[in-house]
């Protein structure tokens, strides 16, 4: 039997994270199976700019949802079926970061995309060239934001056999596009040429089509088609653009589109139009997730399927919507493009039957942790893995056995919305979370999370050693280049 060693976790302390000794009859069975003939299949979910406290399954300050007026019902289901992270990160404050360092498995500090706009390079390798390589059949449908057609990092080069959906994050803001790529080709959609709100009617779907239903309908078939070689696992990541704000035949963010309204919220006439829409796409992604896990069932592929559900980073703040109406943050400072635990903590529900136990669960975990979870899911050799990664395989903890927490967690952004602005980074290890702006005269702002969950209490002048460690952390962590005005 093959036990997963760590290779390249973080740099420090790497002997944490090796795997205790095996003892249950569970987590042998359980390893042996992934690496069996028979591997996991692997579908991850990822909803857009949605925030920690945007779900009933997440609690705020008072231990329950404190609104509990966006219905959420499917996703409610799931997380009852699921192990639910409470301290899981994704990888930036904003949304191509972050997905670089979901496909590549390295931090911001390390990773080809820090900010909007940069593409993968050809040196890139990412999750779905590890997992093509084991022998998965590889699908991303909706958002990809890494690379456009003609460019190394086009989906298809970048280990994806099946690709339908937007290459450029901008295009993905227009929620009712003229075409989508299918493949390497525009996947024209008539009803939406020159689309508008007048022309697309009342609901938005009367003459026109969103792109969310295409998304869902192309996964059911691929779904049905992946049922039909049941032997060959495949790994489809499913990448929503809601509930990001964007527009009706426009790139622009000028609100949060909607095709019909959802009935439960009609009759909210005391919120505004823009949170009775922001709610409304909120539960219509429920209901499609809802459908997709029904097809997965129907398929015959449930039972032998690990699914993943996350948000590409916190809350957003735009288009007329508040992140407060909703307490989209929870208990938790910030939101979009913030390095507070409100910009970069993201829900994580994570399902595998017969195998993780539902329930709730602190250990830490990133997006850059997803590439060796999911190589380890596969059976994937430590030499088979790309060099130089960031993360750790949560493959214990979703077995059930006790799994050290991983040394740090290191996050950097271009443009935080703090009010120190500037270049800025970020370094949780343990309780203790760390702040430096490049705008803020050199100081290293410290929390204690256990303590002030909210980041209210500054309390680095009255802990030197961890103050330390997290200047090390920092100054380990990145790597300098022309990334953001020279950092």
């Amino acid at each position: 039997m093959h036990i997963l060693p760590c290779i390249h976790v973080r740099k420090l302390l790497c002997a944490r994270y090796k795997m205790k000794a095996v003892s249950s009859l569970l987590l042998l069975g359980a390893l042996a199976a992934a690496t069996a003939d028979r591997r996991p299949n692997i579908l991850f979910i990822l909803a857009d700019d949605l925030g920690y406290g945007d779900l009933g399954t997440y609690p705020h300050g008072n231990g329950t949802n404190s609104h509990g007026l966006i219905q959420t019902p499917h996703l409610d289901q799931l997380a009852a079926q699921s192990l639910r992270f409470t301290d899981a990160y994704a990888g930036a404050p904003v949304c191509a970061p972050s997905r670089c360092t979901l496909m590549t498995g390295r931090h911001t500090g390390h990773c080809t995309v820090r900010s909007n706009g940069p593409i993968l390079n050809e040196s890139d390798v990412t999750v779905a060239d590890v997992l093509k390589k084991a022998g998965y059949v590889t699908a991303l449908v909706g958002k990809w934001g890494l690379g456009g057609n003609g460019t190394v990092a086009f989906p298809l080069e970048k280990g994806f056999d099946h690709f339908y959906g937007y290459t450029s994050q901008e295009n993905a803001h227009d929620y009712y596009p003229p075409f989508l790529w299918l493949q390497d080709a525009q996947d024209m959609i008539p009803q939406n040429e020159k689309a508008s709100v007048a022309k697309c009617g009342t609901p938005l779907t009367t003459h026109c089509v969103w792109a969310q239903d295409l998304f869902v309908n192309m996964t059911e078939k691929w779904l049905d088609m992946f049922a039909e070689n049941k032997d060959q696992p495949f790994y489809l990541f499913l990448s929503f653009t809601t509930p990001h704000a964007g527009g009706v035949g426009s790139n622009s963010e000028t609100g949060v589109p909607v095709p019909e309204a959802i009935m439960p919220y009609s009759s909210h006439t005391d919120w505004p139009q823009v949170e009775r829409d922001f709610a409304s796409v909120i539960t219509r992604q429920d209901a499609q997730v809802g459908i997709v896990l029904k097809k997965l069932e129907e398929a015959g592929l449930d039972q032998d399927t690990v699914v993943f559900y996350a948000s590409d980073n916190g809350a957003h703040n735009e288009g007329g919507h508040n992140y407060r109406f909703f307490e989209s943050s929870g208990p938790l400072q910030g939101y979009k493009r913030s390095l507070h635990e409100g910009g970069i903590r993201s829900p994580l529900l994570i399902r595998w039957p017969g195998v993780t136990k539902p329930g709730v669960t602190h250990q830490q975990w990133g997006f850059f942790d997803f590439l060796q979870t999911a190589a380890a899911l596969a059976g994937v050799k430590d030499g088979d893995l790309p060099p130089n990664l960031d993360g750790y395989s949560l493959l214990p903890t979703l077995m059930g056995e006790e799994q050290s927490q991983p040394d740090f967690n290191y996050f950097e952004y271009c443009h935080p919305n703090e009010d120190k602005s500037g270049w800025g980074q970020a370094v949780r290890f343990g309780d203790w979370k760390a702040l430096k702006f490049v705008n803020g005269n050199g100081h290293v702002e410290l929390y204690n999370l256990a303590e002030d969950l909210h980041e209210d209490n500054d309390v680095s002048s009255k802990n030197p050693e961890q103050l330390a460690m997290a200047k090390k952390l920092m100054e380990q962590a990145h790597v300098q280049g022309n990334y953001c005005n020279g950092h």
